[in-house]
């Protein structure tokens, strides 16, 4: 038996799989982190496709060599270099995507696939010869590919399907230590993802209406600004909770993370032993997070009393948005077969604004209940809003970055209201900040962006500036820092806080010099 039609298909199946099994071979293992491990039901779910893909494709191919008719052979295969081209668009595009890499394919890549198949309609009609080189070229292409497939992917992806990670905790409560008692100073830090000082205090859109953002600016001390410390939210964090800036990070399979500051340096794995959270703990204090997108609990395990979070969103390609690392193999080998998430989806539609709905309304319930917990003394909470996707599914809301901004107010309102129904009200320390600012190019380049999101940006310009504001307890006054100032100096608060070295916003700004010296009265402004 010849092999060249098995090696064809095999290169066909890998061309449709590329953005799946990407995230299990590249070396960041990116996809991977942010799923819950272990993750062995996405790579046998994938090994499942690739086999089963291979060997229908294959016998496709053997029955197109069995073909008597050379004409019949020769309008075969049009169909096949354009489904060839359009998996190649697609995968690649998807791949990046999934990457989480910078390079964007260009737009008129999408018509390639036409493009090639106007382009071998026509040479049929008017040069085979042309045509039949085409063909041949198309055909060592496929092999090339099942070849690869053969020796380099399938072998470490079968690896892959038996290194498997300790299940993870993504919820867990521990009993506490040590109880807050009444005039210990509590801290609950609010992180809003995406969440632009430009949009909420500078440039505000006349028809976004943010009271909570506005009473908040009224009675804390706020920058004006500040700088971030990065654009990824999977660097900036852990950066923020170890007190250094992250160049770059990877993840193995084990789902651990590990960070270098730049190229030059080794890379090391992240510990939470040097954290906010651990010098929290050894000061007596409970500790606990929610949040979404970053592993929290599984990086923070030894270090937090409470933990919760969540990831909805799969992050292999839009054909592969079902896949869940908490689903079984065989139902992800199902969802990854071709047509199958378009007919789920049919009758049960699931979307990337549904999953972000959901990993909100999930992280608000979790936050509510972890402040509520007087007990947690350092409480840390990531809000997925106002990071796109738009969650307002509702008419006349608006299911974009503005209308996320009115969410994100919401939540503040209402995390507050729990703040102030605990005994530990008083004493508390409030913390909102953001990662990074709205990383305007990144969402202008995609195909939900909207007039609205246009003209907010001023035609597609990124202003860097996060947020950041504390209220100490009973702050009536706004303060606000005019001076270019790094989102890192909420580590060095954190510390100080924890061993009592700042108890009120006077002795903060005295620590900021020559911050003191730019500070403005934010009632006097307005």
């Amino acid at each position: 038996m010849k092999a060249r039609p098995w090696l064809q298909g095999g290169g066909v199946a890998i061309l449709y799989l590329l953005p799946l099994i990407a995230i299990f071979l590249t070396p960041t293992q990116d996809g991977l982190y942010h799923q819950v491990m272990p993750v062995t039901s996405l790579t046998r779910g994938a090994l499942i496709d690739l086999l089963l893909l291979g060997f229908l494709l294959g016998l496709g191919f053997v029955w197109l060599n069995h073909l008597t008719s050379r004409l019949l052979q020769r309008l075969a295969w049009i169909p096949l270099l354009f489904l060839t081209a359009e998996l190649v668009e697609r995968g690649v595009a998807e791949c990046l995507r999934a990457l989480s890499t910078s390079i964007q394919v260009p737009h008129w890549a999408e018509y390639l696939p036409w493009i090639v198949l106007a382009a071998a309609s026509l040479l049929l009609l008017v040069s085979p010869r042309a045509y039949d080189l085409t063909v041949r070229a198309a055909e060592v292409f496929l092999m090339s590919a099942g070849i690869a497939t053969v020796f380099v992917i399938l072998p470490r992806l079968v690896i892959a399907c038996f290194n498997q990670a300790p299940p993870e905790q993504a919820s867990f409560a521990k009993p506490v230590r040590q109880s807050w008692h009444p005039g210990e100073p509590r801290i609950v830090w609010l992180l809003f993802d995406e969440l632009s000082y430009n949009q909420v205090i500078d440039h505000r859109q006349p028809d976004i209406d943010l009271p909570a953002f506005n009473r908040l600016q009224q009675e804390s001390v706020s920058f004006s600004q500040l700088a971030p410390v990065g654009l990824r939210t999977e660097r900036i964090i852990p950066g923020l909770f170890l007190g250094k800036s992250l160049d770059a990070i990877q993840s193995n399979r084990r789902g651990e993370l590990f960070w270098r500051s730049n190229s030059q340096t080794d890379w090391q794995r992240f510990t939470p032993a040097t954290t906010v959270f651990a010098a929290a703990q050894s000061q007596g204090w409970g500790t606990g997070a929610v949040g979404w997108y970053n592993p929290y609990c599984r990086l923070l395990a030894p270090v937090l009393d409470r933990c919760y979070w969540t990831y909805g969103e799969f992050s292999g390609g839009k054909r592969f948005s079902r896949l869940s690392s908490q689903q079984s193999m065989w139902q992800n080998a199902r969802d990854g077969l071709p047509l199958v998430p378009q007919i789920e989806n049919a009758w049960q539609p699931v979307s990337s604004v549904q999953n972000h709905g959901n990993d909100y309304r999930k992280v608000l319930k979790q936050a509510k209940a972890l402040i509520e917990d007087e007990n947690i003394r350092f409480a840390f909470v990531h809000l997925p809003v106002p990071h796109p996707p738009g969650v307002f599914t509702e008419p006349g809301q608006k299911a974009n970055y503005l209308g996320n901004l009115i969410i994100a107010d919401q939540a503040l309102t209402e995390l507050r209201g729990v703040i102030a129904k605990t005994a530990a009200a008083s004493d508390t320390i409030l913390i909102v900040s953001s990662d990074h600012s709205w990383r305007v190019a990144e969402w202008r380049a995609l195909p939900d962006w909207t007039r609205e999101e246009e003209l907010a940006s001023n035609g597609g310009l990124f202003d860097q500036r996060p947020v950041l504001m504390v209220r100490f307890p009973q702050q009536t006054q706004g303060e606000q820092i005019d001076r270019p100032e790094s989102a890192m100096v909420v580590h060095q608060l954190l510390l100080d806080l924890i061993a009592g070295k700042v108890r009120t916003p006077e002795e903060w700004i005295a620590t900021l010099s020559p911050a003191a010296a730019a500070v403005n009265q934010v009632a006097n402004k307005k």
